[in-house]
């Protein structure tokens, strides 16, 4: 997956500049009769694609999948080669590829209806609010941030978009899964009685390393670091951001909101020795060498968190997540309640069991029908505070992990300051923090 990215604005500054701009905007710049015109039933939507990767092709797809009337009719990725893939996979007219720094914000300028942003999670939120300047609907991978500032933003463009009926989807499946919703209206409905406990996991393998070298085009170490996105923090948001949340999302569901406090603890024991087999040919390891006694070039995210979370009513849900090569898979939840146990999926156990056993559509390409249906109906859904609550407990779980601090939600969502995405980046010096050290790195 390669990603697209731009122009980095002052995050902290949008609540002071950007939401009284937006909100003097007139209809006509907005494009709200072109918005109009579909939820009244137009019968083409035109899609555009930011992150021409491997998953931003793939929810294009997903996409084109779930509903008639629709196209591809713009792309735009930070590298032009992964521009041009999709361009061609999608038959999207020339002038509708765009690349480089400023991909996303050229895309934004042309008459996409919708728009799919799949860069790497660190670039979310001021893709998101881009689109949502722009009066576009939105579907955006999870998660949507990753620091505390790019939550809150996500809430705020949200809300707005809210006001501008614009949809707001977010690529967290389960949520549009017959089998779990179904399950879930009988949690919500006391079928396994008062919650009391429960578990998520993501516990999987090694995960892919992308060689500098392997790219065609000349890279900067930042660029690099872009495409091999996945192992730094401040694109990644680290495993228990971009990969666990589709479990915590699912916790935070059964809880109707978020928990009330967190207490996590983790470290990097296995992913060197794993990768390290792959980048000692390399050129750029022996230049970078090593900083802060680490050789950063492999990442700083850690391999592996446990987390403890507290919930409203006092229950206690603990969350694994791990990457290790050659050791036990679980992908899951499990909610334990006062009358029965289930597995958030399809199956329900105590006093009131239930199987599901309908046939389901792929959720990947439900929720895409559901988006378009909305749109279509006049009755845009709108997912970004809960996706940004999500990604929020996540990042309270890494920041738990890295820091050895126990802290609670109100704390996380009002007062933590923490923004370890950068305000600038451009083709240049890569970005390689050190490796965190709970009872060293600091809480902010």
């Amino acid at each position: 997956m390669s990603e697209s990215q731009g122009d980095l604005m002052e995050r902290r500054t949008f609540l002071k500049t950007s939401l009284p701009a937006a909100g003097a905007l007139t209809f006509a710049s907005l494009g709200i009769e072109r918005v109009l015109g579909i939820t009244q039933g137009s019968d083409r939507i035109r899609v555009g694609v930011v992150g021409c990767g491997g998953r931003g092709t793939g929810a294009a797809r997903n996409c084109l999948d779930s509903s008639p009337g629709v196209s591809i009719t713009a792309v735009a990725d930070m590298f032009r080669e992964q521009a041009d893939k999709a361009a061609k996979q999608f038959k999207v007219a020339s002038d509708r590829v765009f690349s480089g720094p400023d991909a996303y914000q050229q895309l934004m300028k042309t008459d996409v209806d919708l728009v799919i942003l799949a860069a790497p999670p660190g670039f979310r939120p001021m893709h998101f609010k881009a689109a949502i300047e722009a009066g576009k609907h939105v579907f955006m991978e999870k998660p949507v941030a990753v620091d505390p500032v790019g939550c809150r933003l996500i809430i705020e463009f949200s809300n707005l978009a809210k006001e501008r009926k614009l949809a707001v989807v977010a690529g967290t499946q389960r949520r549009h899964q017959a089998s779990y919703i179904e399950v879930m209206k009988r949690i919500h409905g006391g079928d396994i009685g008062e919650l009391v406990g429960g578990q998520c996991y993501w516990l999987g393998g090694g995960i892919w390393y992308r060689k500098k070298e392997g790219f065609t085009a000349q890279l900067s170490d930042l660029e690099w670091q872009c495409y091999n996105w996945y192992h730094w923090d401040w694109i990644s948001g680290d495993q228990v951001v971009e990969q666990h949340i589709h479990n915590i999302d699912v916790m935070n569901w059964c809880f109707d909101g978020p928990p009330k406090k967190f207490l996590a603890s983790g470290g990097r024991q296995v992913r060197d020795s794993d990768i390290m087999p792959l980048v000692m040919d390399s050129s750029d390891f022996q230049r970078m060498g090593q900083t802060n006694g680490h050789p950063n070039i492999l990442g700083n995210i850690y391999d592996h968190i446990c987390a403890e979370l507290e919930y409203a009513n006092g229950a206690r849900v603990v969350s694994m997540g791990r990457h290790a090569p050659k050791s036990a898979n679980r992908v899951g939840e499990r909610i334990v309640g006062t009358k029965g146990v289930s597995n958030c999926s399809d199956q329900i156990q105590g006093e009131k069991p239930f199987s599901y056993t309908e046939k389901q559509i792929d959720p990947m390409v439900q929720e895409h029908t559901d988006l378009i249906k909305s749109i279509r109906a006049g009755e845009p859904l709108n997912e970004g505070v809960r996706m940004a609550e999500s990604t929020l407990t996540a990042v309270g779980i890494r920041m738990s992990a890295y820091t050895g601090r126990e802290f609670s939600w109100d704390w996380l969502l009002k007062s933590s300051k923490l923004e370890i995405f950068p305000k600038e980046i451009k083709p240049g010096p890569g970005i390689f923090p050190p490796i965190a050290v709970p009872g060293t790195t600091q809480l902010i």
